[in-house]
């Protein structure tokens, strides 16, 4: 073992003991180089640097029961893994907001108009119907980033029984968004 890993392994097992002073010096030692990581998949610092903050609020939250053999390497791999996750789930969350926005709705029809908040208002009547614990689930995916493990263990339920219910709560929004397909389809740019 490398004296860097050396280092890296007696300030791990001072943080599972709460040390604040090697909390710091992993933070110190670290920030930087995951900052520069995720800013230049994500292209936004403001971003990037949430994403950091979020690692090492996990890393202390978690300090006690984290069994971490390379520092540096699972610190890169939260990164990688909490930008993939804000980036799936921006691509989701645009997919949904693209085909409402495929929607004529600057149009002079007043019907267009009406019809397209009807639509709306069925979208937000689906979600809101959702049982709640595909809702929870379904918010944590989409509106929080989490991942679908995390999103397990958070809920104390199995990685499949997330994985059916976001299949549940994507099919169900699928058949508005195709119903809006099929209502307005010479509006669609």
């Amino acid at each position: 073992m490398t004296t860097s890993a050396q280092h890296d392994q007696n300030l791990l097992s001072a943080l599972a003991q709460s040390d604040e002073v090697a909390f710091a010096e992993i933070y110190h030692s670290y920030w930087k180089l995951l900052h520069d990581t995720a800013w230049k998949r994500l292209g936004d610092k403001e971003q990037a640097g949430d994403v950091v903050q979020d690692i090492f609020v996990k890393l202390w939250d978690q300090r006690a029961t984290l069994a971490i053999d390379n520092l540096r390497a699972y610190l890169h791999t939260a990164v990688r893994y909490k930008v993939y996750n804000i980036i799936a789930s921006q691509k989701v969350n645009d997919t949904y907001f693209q085909y409402l926005a495929f929607l004529d709705v600057t149009s002079d029809q007043a019907d267009q108009q009406i019809l397209y908040g009807e639509l709306q208002e069925q979208l937000n009547a689906l979600l809101e119907k959702m049982p709640s614990k595909r809702r929870e689930v379904f918010d944590l995916r989409y509106v929080d980033g989490f991942s679908t493990k995390e999103i397990a263990e958070k809920l104390n339920i199995s990685q499949k029984t997330v994985q059916n219910q976001l299949i549940k709560a994507t099919d169900s929004i699928k058949a508005i968004l195709f119903a809006i397909a099929l209502v307005l389809p010479g509006h669609l740019k």
